[in-house]
């Protein structure tokens, strides 16, 4: 009996072409709508060798036709299934609804061995001849059952320039993918439907859809890859292809060569003439960044950033400027080239650099930057970085860490072992799934590790002893080595507090420094007679570290003005009376010459416009000159000495709130002392933004950012910190 089939509106064969060997090839139902077919039969292709396709089939017409290779019907109950281009599915489903039928498949058809004997090997010779015998069978399973079969737009995906949709699963190479290009381009296509194409650099592509559609999903791909900071090469997993051709299709997917040469060069070269522009408008000082890394090849990286502050604006601008290959062999003449170049290229004038904060231990160019008169301030996060690994690569320390990497290794390794910690970590009341391999290049995560370790001592040995292949011997810890761990999570609290108060700021200033330092030093690792004689000795070697770290005294004498000019710790109550003394005079000293300098020029201004005749008064001329004081000016120390007592009358601003928002504020009351402020203001305590201070945030910017190629690193990690997103 014929049954009528509902016109479908499918791309035909015809609309495509594929471009490797230039032969036209079949495409069927690769867009289809949603649908319902009649079909009479249900077959599997011959290239459909899989034992599981016996008890399935693809829909077909009386005479064996293939209508649709989106899903496929199972001959025992008649359930349909999408088909995935792979028959895990497809086992799935008689696992579960027909498990005698399933267990005498596989009992009868055992798993081949993986490696192919000589025998096997003449098998395989005899059935490509019996295949070649037997062209022009179709099918290697035929059933005769009639049914309909309803399509709701699934995803019809294929990657592979050589694939033949009759055999897809044996030909698919997910590294060469499709090119397809539509022939006729005025025929109506259904836009809904889920394709995706990877395109060629050299393909012309006319698709169904809008230019504007075709450019957005570009730049979207482009922008994922930017602000995600991945390689390009993710474009040409087969993952993504599928993930893009679900949420949109059909389009263009530019591949790995085309996104490095074309796509990320363009934004790159237009957020870089944009940002040059803005810089050279600046008439305020700035502060440079200068941050050291290494990459996964073993080569040293230096990222240069800038910051500062736009007049009448509250807020600390952040950006990348560039990121140098850094050659061991380099001296500081060869870095002094460089960096000269670099101000040159990005119009940045040395006399308005405020200080450079650095994060790096490249003694040429440290001594480039001296030689340029910088002040070098050295980043927070690195200082506390080097302190935190000088205790980890003790010689009594480091051991331990390695055996308690081992521990967690061999517990998560163990699918009892896990389960059980689960299970005491909500006996316990513990954070799940916070016991994790640290990731030893940011001292927080292996100080992570030690802590989480420690808060589950009492059940580790329980857990440890429900693996039976671990070696306790070597992954016990002793009764001395857990103190040990105690002693050094103790010592390093206050490094960790520190980390997420300056990650908790709006914009960490360099006004934070000194108070954070004196914190630390004058109480959190002052000795205390509790204290064991491992605890002393960690504290006392990492106050004499940071001590010697900003020892300088151009940096001493930098970080003591920041702060006074801080509205939060004006009153420096952590300085001793020599400290103020010391500071007020430059202070002083600057805010007169800021105010003679202004006063000069108005002066200079004012002489330019011709004064005009005017009557003297009659009080004028009966008192004369002798009281009047018009012309006479308040000189400008008194001045800066009226707006130094007006600043210090103010109330002292709270410690959650922002100085440069204060300093709006009160700009009418201090007017030149807060252009001085802004000069210190625009120096930030470390090298990296606020988003990237947290210690989850420190580890998944480390682990993208030393994977990129040594060709991609500039480009990408400019436009990865200065990318906006709302654009």
């Amino acid at each position: 009996m014929s049954r009528k089939i509902q016109p479908v509106p499918v791309l035909s064969p015809e609309f495509f072409e594929e471009e490797t060997t230039g032969a036209n090839v079949s495409v069927p139902n690769l867009l289809e709508e949603k649908h319902v077919y009649t079909y009479k039969k249900l077959v599997v292709p011959m290239s459909m060798r899989s034992i599981y396709w016996k008890y399935f089939g693809f829909p077909a017409t009386d005479d064996g036709s293939i209508l649709t290779k989106v899903k496929i019907v199972c001959i025992l109950c008649k359930t349909q299934i999408a088909y995935n281009r792979n028959t895990s599915n497809l086992r799935m489903h008689l696992q579960n609804k027909h498990a005698q039928e399933l267990l005498e498949l596989e009992t009868a058809n055992p798993p081949r061995k993986p490696i192919i004997s000589q025998e096997a090997k003449e098998r395989r010779a005899q059935k490509r001849l019996l295949k070649a015998g037997l062209a022009a069978a179709q099918h290697i399973y035929t059933t005769n059952t009639d049914g309909t079969i309803q399509i709701d737009s699934d995803i019809q995906f294929v990657t592979d320039p050589n694939v033949s949709l009759t055999g897809i699963e044996e030909d698919v190479n997910v590294t060469s993918p499709v090119r397809v290009m539509i022939k006729n381009p005025n025929n109506s296509c259904n836009l809904n439907s889920n394709v995706a194409f990877l395109m060629s650099d050299d393909t012309s592509v006319q698709q169904c859809g809008s230019t504007e559609s075709k450019s957005a999903i570009l730049d979207a791909i482009a922008e994922f890859v930017i602000v995600d900071l991945q390689l390009p090469e993710i474009v040409e997993g087969r993952g993504f292809q599928k993930l893009v051709a679900t949420l949109k299709s059909p389009c263009e997917i530019p591949s790995k060569s085309k996104l490095e040469d074309d796509l990320l060069p363009k934004i790159y070269d237009n957020y870089k003439e944009s940002i040059v522009q803005n810089l050279s408008c600046l008439n305020t000082e700035i502060g440079l960044a200068i941050e050291e890394w290494r990459s996964n090849t073993k080569e040293n990286f230096v990222t240069f950033s800038t910051y500062y502050q736009h007049p009448g604006e509250t807020t600390l601008d952040y950006k990348v400027l560039c990121t140098l290959h850094a050659p061991d062999d380099w001296d500081d003449i060869q870095w002094g080239i460089v960096v000269d170049s670099l101000l040159a290229e990005w119009e940045l004038r040395i006399e308005k650099i405020t200080a450079a904060v650095i994060a790096i231990s490249i003694p040429g160019l440290i001594t480039a930057l001296n030689n340029r008169g910088l002040t070098l301030v050295p980043c927070l996060l690195h200082t506390l970085q080097v302190c935190a690994l000088a205790c980890f690569q003790d010689s009594d320390i480091a051991p331990i860490i390695s055996k308690c990497r081992a521990i967690i290794g061999v517990i998560l390794g163990h699918n009892g072992a896990s389960a059980t910690l689960a299970m005491q970590d909500q006996l316990l009341e513990l954070e799940e799934n916070s016991l994790v391999m640290d990731y030893p290049s940011v001292w927080i995560s292996t100080y992570n590790m030690l802590e989480q370790l420690a808060l589950r001592r009492s059940v580790l040995s329980n857990i440890l002893d429900t693996v039976e292949r671990a070696d306790h011997d070597t992954i016990d810890l002793t009764q001395d080595e857990w103190k040990l761990i105690e002693d050094l999570v103790t010592v390093l609290e206050p490094f960790k507090v520190t980390i997420m108060t300056v990650g908790e700021e709006k914009i960490p200033l360099i006004s934070l420094l000194k108070p954070l330092l004196w914190q630390l030093v004058s109480s959190h690792l002052k000795a205390k007679e509790a204290d064991s004689g491992t605890t002393r000795n960690f504290k006392e070697n990492l106050s004499d570290m940071l001590c010697e770290r900003y020892a300088d005294s151009n940096v001493t004498l930098l970080l003591q003005i920041a702060t006074t000019l801080d509205p939060r710790f004006k009153q420096l109550p952590y300085a001793t009376d020599e400290d103020k003394t010391l500071v007020s005079a430059p202070i002083k000293d600057m805010l007169t010459k800021l105010i003679e300098d202004e006063g000069g020029n108005r002066i200079s201004k004012m002489d330019d416009i011709p004064e005009k005749k005017r009557r003297m008064s009659r009080m004028e001329q009966l008192l004369g000159d002798q009281f009047c004081s018009s012309k006479n000016r308040m000189p400008s120390e008194e001045k800066a000495d009226l707006e130094l007592v007006q600043y210090q009358s103010e109330a002292t601003a709270a410690l959650d709130h922002c100085p440069l928002q204060w300093w709006a504020n009160n700009v009418a009351k201090c007017p030149h002392l807060s252009k001085l402020a802004q000069k210190y203001n625009c120096v930030p305590a470390c090298c990296p933004p606020p988003s990237r201070i947290s210690a989850e945030a420190q580890v998944i910017y480390d682990t993208k950012r030393a994977a990129l190629p040594s060709h991609l690193v500039d480009k990408l990690l400019f436009l990865y910190g200065n990318y906006n997103v709302s654009e």
